[in-house]
């Protein structure tokens, strides 16, 4: 449960991060006592007055659960944050100030009304460095360009954004718990036979929050639409009847997101492709249980192939059996993307790719290029896993093309392509004594209903 100490804890960790930081930079040259988190500016869409969704910067959110445009957070090692919330007066919109919670009293917090007053509540920002999304923002402040953003700063705090705090898992916890409920009411609306706008509204009512309020826009997937990643759309009638529903959907709280996916099949659905959701279910799982200290991610996804390669094989799509599928590859054409990602305050967290805390970069093998981490789990680290089974025309023409094409039964791959694919995802704590599942608690897989 969220409260005050949860908080002062989570506070003490990033002070100390913070102090690790300043001292990597400082032995770069660059000389800091402190950061100036800016949670960023507005932006309206081109030649409009129309303002883009708001969302508070990554860094600025990890220090303070506050949302809205132009609220800044100093942050000096040894010293109680100061916190500037910006309050514009405005009969416009509804800008009342949130009700009082559990972390004002761990901050030493200011109010002014404008941007224009920040500079003068928040003092001398001799030797300060400025993380946030406006140079113009940080010229106003008398920051020089310099120190906004600089390399050998970003690169500590993007490496520690891994390591969640209990107090970050624990609105992680609460996001999960959140999308469990649009889970739940998106499988019901699918059972009943609704379309894909139709679930779409059911998990909004499920999760009870606003599209814009979601950590990203959810896929709502029957049928053959399955079969493309990141689906955008959700049609109406047209959608349905329908057998199988993909839906990748989370929830956000405290600025913290969620991301699951599960695959639905209704009972009467073909019999191989019942096979190939359940058997992705244990996949999955399967992975989940090697996310540990020490564990190296890119070994994970090297399973995830040679799990869907067992799939193909025990499935019939494949003919030459599991081992010779992943030895030539032929998994990739099924499953194109990365096993999974870093969690966070941001759905695909930042620094997945990074070699240490000094920056530099571990590209992912040539052979899995979209995979986005790269990195050896720790304690602490939040990671995704989320493993699939598509049938992509685009992919598939030039494996039945290839040297290869003929170990492939083509007329079954055509009968399941209608299914589009699976994907089950869950979202997985390192912790000293293995994985901690955040989600399947919460949310069965398709082998549990």
């Amino acid at each position: 449960m969220l409260n005050a100490g949860l908080y002062r804890r989570h506070l003490e960790v990033l002070d100390q991060r913070l102090t690790d930081a300043l001292e990597r930079a400082g032995r770069q040259g660059l000389a800091l006592g402190g950061v100036l988190f800016h949670a960023g500016r507005a932006q309206t869409y081109h030649a409009d007055d129309e303002e883009i969704v708001f969302w508070a910067t990554p860094h600025f959110r990890r220090w303070v659960p506050l949302a809205g445009p132009e609220h800044v957070v100093l942050a000096r090692p040894g010293r109680k944050p100061l916190v500037v919330r910006v309050l514009p007066r405005d009969y416009w919109f509804d800008l009342a100030p949130p009700p009082a919670s559990y972390w004002e009293q761990e901050v030493e917090l200011k109010d002014v009304e404008s941007f224009e007053q920040v500079a003068s509540a928040l003092g001398s920002l001799n030797r300060i460095a400025y993380v946030g999304n406006s140079a113009e923002a940080a010229s106003t402040l008398g920051i020089e360009a310099d120190r906004v953003e600089p390399a050998a700063l970003m690169a500590p705090l993007d490496w520690h954004r891994a390591s969640k705090t209990d107090y970050e898992i624990a609105l992680m916890e609460q996001a999960a718990r959140m999308a469990a409920q649009g889970h739940a009411r998106a499988r019901e609306a699918f059972v009943a036979g609704a379309t894909e706008l139709e679930i779409h509204y059911a998990y909004l009512r499920g999760v009870e929050q606003l599209e814009r309020q979601l950590p990203f826009g959810t896929i709502v997937a029957l049928d053959h639409k399955a079969s493309i990643l990141h689906y955008q759309h959700k049609r109406g009638a047209e959608s349905v009847p329908a057998k199988l529903l993909l839906l990748d959907a989370g929830a956000s709280f405290g600025g913290y997101a969620s991301d699951v996916t599960r695959t639905w099949v209704s009972p009467d659905c073909d019999p191989t492709m019942i096979a190939l959701v359940h058997g992705m279910d244990r996949l999955e799982q399967e992975l989940v249980a090697q996310v540990r200290p020490g564990q190296s991610y890119v070994e994970i996804h090297e399973a995830a192939h040679r799990g869907v390669a067992e799939l193909l094989a025990e499935s019939g799509i494949v003919k030459t059996g599991a081992a010779a599928a992943f030895e030539r590859g032929l998994t990739r054409t099924f499953l194109p993307h990365g096993v999974g990602h870093h969690l966070g305050i941001q759905v695909h967290d930042i620094g997945g790719r990074q070699a240490g805390p000094e920056g530099g970069t571990l590209p992912p093998p040539k052979s899995y290029p979209f995979l986005r981490n790269t990195r050896t789990l720790e304690p602490g680290h939040v990671v995704t896993i989320e493993p699939g089974l598509y049938f992509i025309a685009m992919l598939l023409e030039p494996l039945r093309q290839g040297e290869h094409g003929a170990e492939i039964d083509w007329g079954l791959v055509e009968r399941l392509s209608r299914f589009g694919g699976v994907r089950i995802e869950d979202n997985v704590v390192c912790t000293s004594d293995g994985a901690r599942d955040l989600t399947r608690p919460l949310i069965p897989g398709p082998r549990g209903v």
